[in-house]
């Protein structure tokens, strides 16, 4: 069956894609700061994006810290995984998510990485957002924008609180792998939602050549 093709493929480049993401992480970086600079000079809604994050930022550090109450996250989070399992030809059979207690993702198929992953790297809601911005009216392109700025934030504070040893996600991945594969892949991720905003589509095209033509990526410091 084609998912478990796919989740072969996934096992073969499975450590291989690690290492490259290791060597890859200064190269990453640097191009995310880029983008980041480049939207702070030219963006004409950066500063509701900004506000946006920072507005964020704000409400998690009065109020949203201190509540055990996790619904929409768990949300995201599963839903996130159930993402992946449909890219990766798997059926989803079930999504729960509670208040307080956790939430589960059933599918049939073949497991891979990527589902167990997904949700510590992927901005699944300002992957949505961006993908939506386009249909919102000129008058409220500042609220999307600050909508997107506060997204980044939140999947940014969310996945730091659920990325740790205890996760059994990561630990069916595997803790080394989950080690070396997460920070480049988040930084990618941020750097392909700001290009995203600095380019339109043509956004990830400009990202993998600003990686590529980078003295920091490490095919040019080998040659």
């Amino acid at each position: 069956m084609l998912n478990q093709q796919i989740a072969s493929v996934l096992g073969v480049i499975k450590w291989p894609l690690a290492l490259a993401c290791v060597a890859f992480l200064p190269a990453t970086a640097v191009a995310l700061g880029e983008q980041v600079a480049g939207i702070a000079h030219g963006m004409q809604f950066f500063g509701p994006f900004l506000a946006g994050a920072a507005a964020y930022l704000l409400l998690w550090q009065l109020v949203l810290r201190r509540l055990s109450v996790s619904f929409f996250s768990t949300l995201e989070h599963e839903f996130t995984h159930c993402l992946f399992a449909w890219l990766t030809f798997n059926r989803v059979t079930g999504l729960k998510a509670t208040l307080r207690g956790g939430g589960t993702t059933t599918y049939r198929g073949t497991p891979n990485w990527l589902i167990q992953t997904g949700p510590y790297f992927f901005p699944t809601l300002s992957i949505a957002l961006l993908a939506g911005l386009r249909l919102f009216p000129p008058q409220y392109l500042a609220l999307a924008y600050a909508l997107l700025g506060a997204s980044l934030v939140y999947h940014l504070i969310s996945t730091w609180a659920e990325t740790h040893h205890g996760q059994s996600d990561l630990r069916e991945a595997g803790l080394v792998f989950s080690l070396l594969f997460l920070p480049t892949a988040n930084l990618f991720w941020y750097a392909v939602v700001i290009a995203s905003l600095r380019f339109g589509l043509g956004g990830l095209p400009a990202l993998l050549r600003a990686i590529s033509h980078s003295p920091l990526n490490p095919l040019r410091l080998a040659g």
